[in-house]
């Protein structure tokens, strides 16, 4: 992985193409290619879209390597061909024609579409899931993360996605072990290993199959080792140290279900719905460390989930979310979790609202669209979620739960239950959405800088900056300085105040720690210039030193002119004042 500007890169070559970025990730595509190795380019714009390479009839017909070596040799010579064409599309993904634009898939997404059969026959293309394929690329190729955290709506396609790539990895490594876990150890096996797995793999064409020890229906594990005795009818090409010894295998649902083995892979599915005494974070403290040899990443984790109640595991999850934001990582270039999250909104995800190119159709259409299933789409699924939420209006209970089955916002996605509360959490979640759909937004993120040291601190406005703020002072009030008895106070408590939640150690034992808070509140007052009750600024983090946190508090204060309540067991912030 290239980490220069922070850049990473699915491509291994020296040519770099289109950076994009993705849910904090800045991800470097491999340069596109020239015209003719780009699928579709021979057919008219409106007619390029994604469509599986078709297998030539005679090749189909063979089942087994087996089968192969006793073909002739002029078969051979003329079907090679298309078969190394496959691996290198494996490899190294493909770029297609879609509506005119060059668009690329990584080699895991081209085995999903082109040879990952699911309860439907083969998956479309669709747009949103190219977004989790890059992602999922973008955490295999960074040393430094374990793994996707993935949040999401009902029927995403999740499920199909990474057994498809348990499949794909498996098929290809040696002495590996991938695992399986759901919230309940039915659902792994019946639900994950036995409909996705075990039939995405029967479905592979025969020079993508291992050797298979076992059945070919199997329960526990679906294994690539020599057998006992071959699956097959004849063994005549199969020598003794040909089989890859890798294993797919799933457990039931508790915290320590992998402990002390070494993991290549590990998909846990539902993760927010894993219900006490099943503790998501806890599993994840434990089998992280089966992907980690030391410092060295060794496996990769995909997880993902709609998100339960609070109390039914999804507070768990969401400690697991707030752990996982590349934007915040410890010295050494690690999320708190060691993974990276993504969400994507339901609006841009739901099923029937793709047209026939597999993009989204979030507005509604001045005319109506082809759909990816052949019918006309005339409605925008951003028009269609909120119909099905007003209708739900008088069921406050039933429309909390559809905004969490399908969020279009992180906070949708994390909503609590709203039964057994003494408040009306319904009304409550109105007015935030009311609030948060104001134009335009009174709160802006940034940073506090220093212009001239201890003098003057001018804000930043940075979407991953550590303050949020909805109201400055006249220019006039800023960074004006007093002095009484040969001290600085602050010049204007009049107008505001300031509460300060500090902590004094850099580094916790667990890493985490709770973070620090700072909020500026405006007083009553009768000054035009000047609001009156209400919070103008909020603070809520904790950068690697605490140094950095007191800085950023000092200079608030100094830009605001507003005195600060400390909480008197804190002396490391006092200090830093002092100096």
């Amino acid at each position: 992985m290239d980490r220069s500007d922070d850049v990473i890169r699915l491509d291994s070559s020296d040519e770099q193409g289109e950076v994009v970025s993705l849910h904090g990730l800045d991800i470097a595509l491999p340069k596109v290619p020239k015209k003719s190795d780009i699928l579709f380019h021979d057919l008219p714009k409106r007619m390029q879209m994604w469509k599986r390479t078709d297998v030539p009839q005679e090749l189909s017909r063979v089942r087994s390597m087996d089968e192969w070596f006793e073909k002739p040799a002029e078969f051979r010579r003329a079907f090679s061909p298309f078969i190394e064409q496959e691996f290198e599309r494996r490899r190294n993904g493909v770029w297609f024609y879609n509506n005119g634009v060059p668009t690329y898939i990584t080699g895991r997404h081209y085995m999903f579409l082109q040879w990952s059969k699911i309860d439907i026959g083969y998956p479309s293309y669709l747009a949103f899931q190219r977004e989790i394929f890059l992602h999922m690329a973008a955490c295999e190729a960074d040393s430094r993360c374990i793994g996707q955290l993935y949040t999401k709506c009902r029927r995403s396609g999740y499920t199909n996605i990474c057994a498809s790539v348990l499949v794909d990895e498996a098929t290809q490594v040696k002495d590996k072990l991938l695992g399986i876990q759901s919230k309940t150890g039915k659902d792994s096996q019946e639900n994950i290993f036995m409909k996705k797995v075990i039939p995405m793999f029967r479905s592979y064409p025969f020079f993508f199959k291992p050797i298979q020890d076992g059945t070919t229906n199997p329960r526990m594990e679906l294994a690539f080792r020599e057998p006992s005795k071959r699956i097959t009818k004849k063994n005549k090409t199969s020598q003794k140290g040909d089989a890859l010894n890798t294993i797919i295998n799933w457990k039931n649902t508790t915290n320590n279900a992998y402990d002390g083995e070494k993991l290549h892979m590990l998909y846990l599915d539902e993760a927010g719905k894993w219900e006490k005494p099943v503790d998501i974070r806890e599993a994840w403290r434990i089998e992280r460390t089966c992907l980690i040899v030391g410092k060295k990443v060794v496996g990769k984790a995909m997880v993902g989930s709609t998100v339960n109640p609070m109390d039914k595991g999804g507070e768990e999850y969401k400690n697991l979310w707030e752990d996982s934001d590349p934007t915040e990582r410890n010295a050494n270039g690690r999320t708190r979790s060691g993974l990276y999250r993504i969400f994507i909104p339901a609006d841009h995800a739901l099923e029937g609202f793709f047209d026939q190119y597999g993009n989204p159709v979030v507005d509604d259409p001045d005319t109506p669209v082809k759909g990816i299933d052949g019918e006309d789409i005339d409605q925008g699924s951003k028009t269609y979620l909120k119909n099905e939420r007003d209708s739900l209006k008088h069921d406050p209970s039933e429309l909390n739960e559809i905004i969490r089955q399908f969020p279009l916002t992180e906070d949708e996605a994390f909503r609590d239950s709203i039964e057994g509360s003494i408040f009306n959490i319904g009304k409550i979640y109105q007015q935030i959405d009311w609030n948060s759909n104001m134009y335009p937004n009174p709160v802006v993120t940034g940073n506090f800088i220093w212009k001239v040291k201890d003098k003057e601190v001018v804000f930043s406005p940075d979407p991953k900056g550590r303050f949020h703020v909805s109201w400055m002072p006249p220019k006039d009030r800023r960074n004006v300085i007093h002095e009484e008895r040969g001290k600085k106070v602050a010049p204007f408590p009049q107008y505001g105040c300031g509460g300060v939640d500090s902590y004094d150690l850099d580094e916790t034992v667990d890493g985490r720690g709770s973070k620090g808070a700072l909020h500026l509140y405006n007083k009553f007052n009768m000054d035009d210039k000047t609001p009156s009750n209400m919070f103008v600024l909020e603070y809520a983090s904790r950068p690697d030193l605490a140094s950095i946190f007191y800085e950023d508090v000092l200079m608030a204060s100094v830009f605001y002119g507003y005195p600060l309540l400390i909480e008197n067991n804190k002396y490391g912030i006092v200090r830093h004042f002092e100096k």
